[in-house]
C-alpha cells in the first residue's frame, strides 16, 4: 500500500543540532524522551491545508484573447482530473495527495478606468471589479447561461460528476469572451478578489481599492476562499499590468499624462501601483506563505521559460532581451512584443508580475513564470500542478536520522487536536493514544503510534514511519542523506486538519553536510586529531576532539552554551575539556 506523506505546509523554523537548540527557541524546554542521548530534531507544522485548494484564474477579457481562452478551456480537463486524482503521469498511481475539496473561481482583468470614458470599456467605474464570474458561455456547447453559485465545488467522494464533466462547468465561465477593457489592472482585480473588507494596512498595502472600496473576499466572493485551504492562483494574460495608483492616468484629456493611451502606463511608471502593494495583500490573504501558489501564463519569451521540474530564474527571465520593456519601431503606439507565436498573436513583456512571483517566492510562497506563447498550455499546468503537490506533498526533514535496525528512529511525533470540530479526541482516528491536555489551546495531546519500516517497505497500519527509502521521498526531498527523508504518515491516516504536529528527536544524529565533513558526534582519533574550527571547510562547525569519548564535541564554558535539558560539565579531569553532557547519564 502506497503511503501518503506528510499533507501540510510548514509554518514554522525546523529547529536543528545542539547549536540551534536553546529555550528560547521553544515554546518549552526541550528534555531528553530517551535517557543519554546526545542531540535533538524539533519540527513544528500547523496542519491547515491536508485536503482543500481553492483555484483562481484571472482571465484577461480584452480583445486579444480568443485563441488563449479556448487553449485554456481545453486543458482545463487535464488540470482538474490530477488534482481530483493525485496521479500527475496517468498510470493510476497517486503520485501526491489527492485534492479532496476543490473551490474554482474566474475573475477577469477588467477595472474600469477611474470613471473615466475609454474606447473598449463599457463600465468605466469598476468593470467587474474583481468579484466572481457565474455567467456561463453560451458559445460553447452545453454551456447553461448562469450557475446558481459564483464559484464551483468539486468533491471527489461525493460528486455526482466526472472530473472532466467538472472541467466543462469551469470552462464555461473560464471563456469569459473578448469584450473587456483594454487598460488591464491584472494584479488588482485578483487582489480585491481575495482581500476581506476588514482587512487592516499590512506592510505596502493600505487595505483599500478604488474609491475608497474593499475587498470582496467575505463580500460578493464570499465562502471561496478558505482559511484552511491552499490558494492557487493563476494570471493568464498576453499584456502587462496597469494596475492604476492615479486612476487620471486613464483620462483622455488629462494635462498630467500625455501622449498615445495605449503607451500611458509604459511612459508614467509612477502612476502605477507599486508591486509591493501585490506582494504584501497576498501574503495578507494566508495564515502563511506556504498556503500560497501565485502564477502567471503571461508573455514569457518562450525560451526563458524553466525547463520541466525546475524552478524560475526569476533574475534571469526579467534581463532576458525580449523582456525589456521599449516602444516597438515598427508600430510606434505599442511595446515591442516579447512574443509571438502564430494562432495565438502577440503578446507583451509582463514585469510586473513576473516580480510580484519573485518576491513571493522569496517570501515562502509557490511562484510559477510560465509563457502565453507555448504551443499549448500543457506544460504551464504541468508546472503548477507540480507546485501545489510541492505544497500538498510533505514536510523533508532537514538531516538525516540514526535508524534502528528495524527502521524505527527514537523520536515521537504528537498531535494537539482542536477543541471544535468532527475531531477533538484521540480516540476518534487510528493509530493515536491520549497523552496530556495541551496548556494552552485546551486540546487532547495524542502520541501517534511509530511502526517498523522492515525491508524497506512501508507499512500500512494506522500511524507513521521514517521514510529515507521511497521513490516519493526522494523525488521531493533529495537524493542525499542529508536531505532525502521525512516523517510520512501511512495511507488514510494523515493529520485531520487543524492540528497542530509537533515531531520530536533526541537521539544520535547522523553527521551533516556532504560526505567527509565533520560534525558533532561523528568519530574522531586523539592524539591525531585536536580542534577542528569552522573555518575549514571540513568542519561543519567548532568542535574538538573528546579523547574519552573519541567523538568530535563543542566545548562550553557555562550551561549557557549548551541546549535545553543538558549541563557543561566542568570536572571531567585533567587534560579533558569542558562539554555539554546529559545529566541523566
Amino acid at each position: 500500500m502506497r503511503a501518503d506523506v506528510f499533507s501540510t505546509a510548514l509554518t514554522a523554523t525546523l529547529i536543528v543540532g545542539l547549536g540551534a537548540l536553546s529555550s528560547g527557541c521553544l515554546e518549552r524546554e526541550l528534555t531528553p524522551l530517551i535517557p543519554c542521548t546526545q542531540s535533538g530534531v524539533v519540527e513544528k507544522v500547523r496542519v491547515s491545508s491536508v485536503d482543500k485548494v481553492d483555484l483562481l484564474f484571472m482571465i484577461d477579457n480584452s480583445n486579444s484573447m480568443t485563441e488563449e481562452q479556448v487553449s485554456l478551456a481545453q486543458q482545463l480537463p487535464h488540470l482538474i482530473e490530477v488534482l481530483a486524482s493525485g496521479d500527475m503521469d496517468g498510470d493510476g498511481v497517486e503520485d501526491f495527495p489527492a485534492v479532496r475539496d476543490l473551490n474554482v473561481g474566474v475573475i477577469t482583468s477588467d477595472m474600469g478606468t477611474g470613471g473615466f470614458g475609454v474606447p473598449t470599456c463599457s463600465e468605466p467605474n469598476f468593470g467587474d471589479d474583481g468579484v466572481l464570474r457565474s455567467t456561463g458561455n453560451t458559445a460553447i456547447a452545453g454551456c447553461p447561461g448562469s450557475f446558481s453559485t459564483a464559484f464551483l465545488n468539486y468533491v471527489p467522494a461525493s460528486a455526482t460528476t466526472t472530473p472532466s464533466e467538472f472541467a466543462m462547468d469551469v470552462s464555461c465561465i473560464a471563456v469569459v469572451g473578448t469584450g473587456g477593457c483594454g487598460f488591464e489592472q491584472q494584479l488588482e482585480a485578483t487582489l480585491k478578489a481575495v482581500t476581506s473588507s476588514g482587512q487592516p494596512p499590512v506592510g505596502r498595502f493600505d487595505g483599500t481599492f478604488n474609491m475608497g472600496t474593499t475587498g470582496h473576499a467575505d463580500g460578493a466572493n464570499g465562502g471561496f476562499i478558505r482559511p484552511d485551504s491552499l490558494l492557487a492562483i493563476i494570471e493568464v494574460t498576453d499584456e502587462e499590468d496597469c494596475s492604476a495608483l492615479d486612476p487620471e492616468l486613464f483620462n483622455p484629456t488629462s494635462s498630467i499624462y500625455t501622449g498615445d493611451l495605449n503607451l500611458r502606463c509604459f511612459q508614467f511608471p509612477g502612476a502605477v501601483q507599486p508591486t509591493g502593494r501585490y506582494v504584501d495583500g497576498l501574503l495578507a490573504s494566508r495564515n502563511s506563505p506556504d498556503l500560497l501558489v501565485y502564477a502567471i501564463i503571461a508573455g514569457v519569451p518562450t525560451d526563458a521559460v524553466p525547463p520541466p521540474g525546475a524552478d524560475p530564474n526569476f533574475d534571469a527571465i526579467l534581463m532576458h532581451p525580449d523582456m525589456v520593456e521599449q516602444i516597438d519601431p515598427d508600430m510606434m503606439t505599442r511595446l515591442k512584443p516579447s512574443c509571438n507565436v502564430a494562432g495565438r498573436g502577440l503578446a507583451f513583456p509582463p514585469r510586473r508580475m513576473v516580480q510580484v512571483a519573485k518576491e513571493l517566492s522569496e517570501a515562502g510562497a509557490g511562484g510559477i513564470v510560465q509563457s502565453i506563447c507555448q504551443a499549448d498550455f500543457t506544460p504551464a499546468l504541468d508546472a503548477i500542478i507540480a507546485k501545489i503537490a510541492d505544497v500538498l506533498g510533505g514536510a523533508c526533514l532537514p538531516r538525516e536520522l540514526n535508524p534502528n535496525e528495524d527502521g524505527t528512529v527514537n523520536c515521537q511525533v504528537l498531535e494537539t487536536l482542536p477543541i471544535t470540530g468532527e475531531v477533538t479526541r484521540c480516540e476518534q482516528i487510528p493509530g493515536r493514544t491520549f497523552l496530556t491536555t495541551d496548556a494552552e489551546t485546551g486540546g487532547q495531546v495524542c502520541e501517534v503510534t511509530q511502526l517498523a519500516a522492515l525491508g524497506g517497505a512501508s507499512p500500512s497500519d494506522p500511524g507513521w514511519f521514517y521514510d529515507n527509502f521511497t521513490p516519493d521521498v526522494h523525488a521531493r526531498c533529495g537524493e542525499t542523506a542529508e536531505d532525502g527523508q521525512r516523517i510520512s504518515y501511512t495511507s488514510g491516516n494523515e493529520p485531520r486538519t487543524g492540528t497542530l504536529v509537533r515531531l520530536e528527536c533526541l537521539q544520535p544524529v547522523q553527521p551533516t553536510g556532504a560526505a567527509g565533513v565533520r560534525d558533532i558526534y561523528s568519530p574522531c582519533t586523539s592524539g591525531v586529531d585536536t580542534v577542528c574550527p569552522a573555518t575549514d571547510s571540513t568542519c561543519a562547525q567548532d568542535l574538538i576532539c573528546d579523547p574519552e569519548s573519541q567523538e568530535w564535541q563543542v566545548e562550553c564554558s557555562t550551561d549557557a552554551s549548551c541546549p535545553a535539558g543538558f549541563r557543561c560539565v566542568t570536572n571531567r579531569g585533567e587534560g579533558l575539556a569542558n562539554i555539554c553532557t546529559n545529566p541523566t547519564c
